[in-house]
């Protein structure tokens, strides 16, 4: 009786484990759907699979411009965006004005790994614009 209920427990247990490992994961999709505000984006995590080809979805629900720029894997915007951060981007949609819906499409990245994305607008970034896209082999 006494290892049946180690069983039960470390079953439990083990459950328990693998059920926060996956909470919070994102599934693979091939489309980016996002709403932009003052400063955020929703959703903040998007998984898209290597080298897919994907459509992009924005509104800007905020009261001012935005922008979505995914960085290059490794190269990430530290402290401000600057001219040399633009440089390191993987893909961009620049100007998105307050109330517009712009619809585009790119191809994701052929690297798996966390990619960042951020704002551009001057201060953006430093409020706290910034998302990760998840790029699944």
């Amino acid at each position: 009786m006494q290892n049946f209920l180690r069983f039960i427990l470390l079953t439990l247990s083990f459950s328990v484990v693998l059920t926060a490992c996956g909470a919070g994961t994102v599934a693979p999709s091939t489309s980016i759907k996002v709403t932009l505000t003052d400063f955020e984006f929703a959703p903040n995590t998007f998984a898209v699979s290597a080298g897919a080809h994907i459509s992009f979805n924005a509104v800007n629900n905020g009261s001012v411009e935005h922008s979505f720029i995914i960085m290059k894997l490794g190269d990430e915007v530290k402290n401000h965006f600057t001219d040399a951060d633009m440089q390191n981007a993987y893909w961009k949609h620049l100007a998105i004005e307050p109330g517009e819906t712009v619809a585009d499409t790119f191809t994701a990245p052929s690297d798996p790994g966390t990619y960042q994305i951020v704002c551009a607008v001057p201060g953006h970034f430093e409020a706290g614009m910034v998302a990760k896209l998840i790029v699944v082999k």
